[in-house]
């Protein structure tokens, strides 16, 4: 237990700190995030590169690590934020021509199978 006294820093380590670290990485480690990240990222980029051997005109490349993917584009990507956004699917556009995925590590296959039918769609319409 803690005293007066015995914690004397700001910025340095404590009890609560290490107990939420430690309950974060137990998390990590009984649900297998690190795995789920790196198969359901495969999943996710093999989706994107499906959309960009169907919209050559559109997709350039597709690039990424484990969930953290990015589907490079031959134009600006903002309407298509936006279109993802209506549907309900938050992506963001960096550099202008880089559309960025960032799902959690909780993400499931069938929100991944979502992501690249709403993409689809929204490509479709795209000029």
């Amino acid at each position: 237990m803690l005293e007066p006294g015995m914690h004397g820093t700001t910025f340095g380590g404590n009890p609560v700190a290490c107990a939420a670290g430690a309950a974060v990485l137990e998390e990590i480690q009984e649900k297998q995030l690190i795995a789920r990240a790196a198969s359901l990222g495969e999943k996710l980029k093999n989706g994107l590169n499906t959309l960009g051997a169907e919209f050559p005109g559109l997709i350039r490349e597709v690039r990424g690590f484990g969930l953290m993917a990015g589907a490079e584009l031959h134009r600006s990507g903002d309407g298509i934020v936006s279109a993802m956004m209506e549907r309900g699917i938050l992506i963001n556009c960096t550099d202008t021509t880089v559309l960025r995925f960032l799902p959690p590590l909780i993400i499931e296959g069938s929100h991944v199978d979502e992501t690249i039918s709403s993409l689809r769609g929204v490509l479709a319409g795209v000029p």
